[in-house]
């Protein structure tokens, strides 16, 4: 059985083009109730965020069949997005979620969320009883991004600017529960930098933006308080650590404004980061104590960037992971498709021995029902031990590239897909058998 995926994401097409063919809540609840549509699927998940749509789907149904599909759901031509499509199957759509799962197909590497998205894809899938033939496939990569998480250190160690703010804090303050942050600038990067610190847990935070509406709005976000730009002389001297991020073109902390800010305590510790193109802190504030630490926006850089290479190089071990889940679900996948076939013939073999025992106890009618027991229990015995290598075997051929052709020359071989019909004085197949006696 064929299982395929056909998705979009951030490596292949435009923000625009994803957007536009990007499964909602909505849209993805359309999907499921439209799935009969798709001839020949067993089972179909849909795993929808900001930066992907990709739809995993089991079963015989043709790749363009798919897209149309998709596209049906969406309102949008095939045409209009198809050359953004990538297509994976088999082996490469195991390791494909495998990989998404692990945080390595991310906008940034090893992040943690996508595994959530991924377990929510799956369970939604349940809800809506469209799963089908993906249980097996969809369990393993969230085994498998389960273990790159714990097993390796891929997720660990900041990749934004904003995280690496915290993370630094924390290396020096250690718990920052008792630490009063400033964050000049309420745009995109202060916005970044107030919720990594929130979340952080830091004692306090106060914003300080030019603008009243936006710096009270993030300030209200983050549970913190807001004060006006031409106030920070005021809220500088309680700061331990201070974060500007704005457009500004000139100084906003010049060495005199800091020198009151710490008049009498230069040895108390202070974290300033300017992530500001240009400057906001002057760069001789260093100067007035042996307490202050000053990063520019490069020196954060090159923290990101050393976290990334640490990544990187964790990537490897997610790689074992993701090939060991893939080979061990490709294992399982064969001998599901091996097992049908062996239940088949130890059915059949048991069902022909029930009805020749019976038809033997029938003229053994003088034996006891002790005896009678041995008979029965001695045929079990003699069947299981005929059929045990066979059994064994058989397994064998869930690796094996021929295993479809071994399958179906056993189903001819002992017939199999024939009915065994019992009759009054003998039990044999709804076929003709012959009977070849050796000399």
């Amino acid at each position: 059985m064929l299982i395929q995926v056909v998705g979009i994401n951030y490596k292949t097409a435009s923000l625009k083009i994803r957007t536009q063919v990007g499964l909602t809540p909505d849209l993805i609840a359309k999907a499921y109730q439209r799935v009969n549509e798709l001839k020949g699927q067993q089972g179909i998940v849909i795993l929808s965020t900001c930066n992907r749509t990709e739809i995993y789907v089991a079963g015989n149904v043709g790749y363009s069949a798919i897209v149309n599909w998709w596209g049906g759901i969406t309102g949008v031509g095939r045409r209009e997005f198809s050359d953004g499509l990538f297509w994976y199957s088999d082996t490469k759509a195991f390791e494909h979620l495998f990989r998404v799962a692990s945080g390595l197909d991310s906008m940034i590497l090893g992040e943690t969320q996508i595994l959530g998205q991924v377990k929510d894809a799956y369970e939604l899938s349940q809800k809506w009883g469209a799963t089908g033939a993906l249980h097996r496939l969809f369990l393993a990569a969230l085994r498998a991004g389960k273990r790159a998480h714990a097993e390796t250190d891929i997720s660990h160690n900041a990749l934004s600017m904003g995280y690496a703010v915290v993370e630094l804090s924390r290396k020096v303050f250690g718990d920052l529960s008792h630490t009063h942050a400033v964050i000049i600038g309420a745009g995109e990067m202060g916005t970044l930098v107030a919720r990594h610190l929130s979340s952080a847990q830091v004692g306090h935070v106060t914003i300080v933006n030019r603008t009243r509406s936006r710096g009270e709005l993030l300030a209200e976000e983050i549970h913190g308080s807001y004060v006006p730009l031409d106030q920070l002389s005021q809220v500088l001297p309680a700061a331990n650590l201070v974060v500007a991020a704005t457009h500004a073109p000139h100084l906003l902390v010049t060495k005199q404004v800091m020198k009151a800010a710490i008049k009498g305590k230069t040895e108390r510790l202070r974290f300033l980061f300017d992530l500001s193109v240009p400057r906001n802190f002057d760069p001789e504030i260093v100067r007035l104590g042996s307490g202050i630490f000053l990063y520019d926006i490069d020196d954060v850089k090159d923290v990101v960037n050393a976290n990334l290479h640490q990544r990187q190089k964790e990537a490897g071990k997610v790689v074992k992971i993701i090939q060991e889940e893939s080979g061990a679900l490709q294992n399982d996948l064969a001998i599901s498709e091996v097992g049908p076939v062996i239940r088949q013939l130890r059915e059949k073999a048991e069902t022909i021995r029930q009805a020749e025992l019976n038809r033997a106890l029938i003229r053994l009618s003088h034996l006891s029902e002790g005896d009678k027991q041995i008979v029965a229990e001695t045929t079990r015995l003699i069947l299981n031990k005929f059929l045990n290598d066979a059994m064994i075997g058989m397994r064998t051929w869930a690796s094996d590239k021929d295993k479809e052709e071994y399958i179906q020359a056993v189903r001819e071989l002992f017939r199999l897909n024939e009915k065994v019909a019992e009759t009054k004085d003998h039990t044999t197949t709804t076929a003709t058998v012959q009977v070849v006696q050796s000399e």
